[in-house]
């Protein structure tokens, strides 16, 4: 872990950045956050067959080393199987609460229309982060709305599934576990039916999962 947090003081993710922009290559998507996630050793990973649990709680060193790499990527790995499950549901996105944008560049490579919301966007993002809160879903209505990771007993995620009246909802975290507050989740899975599930690389201790949910539809009466 020493060697780990050392390399996080270092400039290196900014250089790989500056290497990595521009069109995806035949292979596909432009990826490095990814290339970053597989190079580390397995002691950084949860085997999926082990149930996460919250021995990282007890680490303070490793949460802010992780919560570095977070701020310069994002919470969660994205994966081309990922990007390309969202684009089987939609196309065109807004994203609240996005940090530095790398799941919307991500999708944007990938032909996406996404726009990208952050109440405190970083000074260094992989697209144009706009300043935002929940309310900035009324500005662009019919839009899917993705969440990553939307923060822990924050109201963020539950205003923008309230304000938003999407059609499509697409969640990264985990379910009623690290992420939003319980009203999120309850507002979600009443007004939402889940579709598609993903894998996606799992973080040591955490349960990263892509789920897509359209909006049920309206009964009418008689």
């Amino acid at each position: 872990m020493r060697n780990i947090l050392i390399e996080a003081n270092l400039p290196a993710p900014i250089k790989l950045r500056r290497r990595c922009t521009g069109f995806p290559s035949a292979r596909g998507l432009v990826n490095p956050y990814l290339d970053f996630f597989q190079a580390l050793p397995n002691s950084c990973k949860r085997d999926p067959m082990t149930p996460p649990d919250a021995r990282e709680l007890l680490s303070p060193a490793w949460l802010a080393w992780k919560a570095a790499v977070a701020g310069h990527f994002a919470w969660a790995v994205p994966t081309e199987a990922a990007i390309r499950t969202i684009l089987r549901h939609t196309s065109c996105l807004i994203e609240i609460g996005c940090g530095s944008g790398y799941w919307a560049w991500l999708l944007q490579q990938a032909g996406a229309d996404v726009l990208a919301f952050d109440a405190k966007p970083p000074c260094r993002t992989w697209t144009n982060v706009r300043r935002g809160d929940a309310r900035a879903v009324q500005t662009a209505p019919g839009r899917a709305l993705l969440l990553c990771w939307p923060p822990w007993g924050s109201l963020m995620a539950d205003d923008a599934l309230r304000l938003a009246a999407a059609p499509v909802v697409i969640h990264v975290g985990e379910w009623m576990g690290g992420t939003a507050e319980p009203g999120f989740f309850e507002r979600l899975a009443a007004g939402y039916v889940p579709v598609e599930t993903v894998a996606l690389p799992q973080w040591l201790a955490r349960s990263d999962w892509l789920s897509v949910w359209r909006r049920r539809p309206m009964m009418s009466g008689r």
